[in-house]
């Protein structure tokens, strides 16, 4: 069971990220400077609002403040937020604006790696929870950012060109 633990915390992230690859592959093809520009916004967003998080609130890792050994190596420093919940649940909820079927399989893997996180002793269920927090509040940011950004540019670019004729 340990090592299925193991798997889920530190291998399943990948999983995630091939979904995020597959939706890029999947969307339109208009769509997809969008799709990166939004997960490049999410991303800034979601890390801005971690930092900030974590100068805020101390959360002493479990394995730290229970003493117990974590099945995972891993520094004795804050655990709040998670920084593997935060991306993971950034990457999901951005796809979910463009795939909502990948963005539902991502969200298994997005909650493999929290449970297994939690599992594995290095972090807490709040740690988990305020990384997807954060990283849905990223996402969002992040997509409505990038569609504004974009249709502005679009609409400039039309108007200049149909004041050009």
């Amino acid at each position: 069971m340990d090592n299925l633990i193991i798997f889920c915390a530190k291998d399943v992230i990948v999983l995630v990220v091939l979904g995020w690859v597959l939706t890029m592959w999947r969307i339109r093809k208009n769509l997809r400077l969008q799709f990166f520009v939004a997960t490049v916004v999410a991303g800034v967003v979601a890390l801005v609002l971690s930092r900030i998080a974590s100068k805020l609130y101390y959360d002493p890792r479990p394995f730290v403040s229970q003493h117990i050994k974590p099945l995972i190596d891993h520094a004795a420093d804050n655990g709040f937020p998670s920084d593997h919940a935060l991306f993971t649940m950034t990457l999901t909820a951005v796809t979910y604006f463009y795939s909502r079927k990948l963005a539902g399989l991502m969200l298994i893997g997005t909650i493999l790696v929290g449970a297994a996180r939690v599992l594995a002793h290095v972090h807490s269920p709040l740690d988990i929870a305020a990384g997807w927090l954060i990283g849905c509040i990223g996402a969002a940011a992040g997509y409505y950012v990038a569609r504004w950004a974009l249709n502005r540019s679009a609409a400039k670019s039309a108007a200049s060109d149909s004041s050009a004729r």
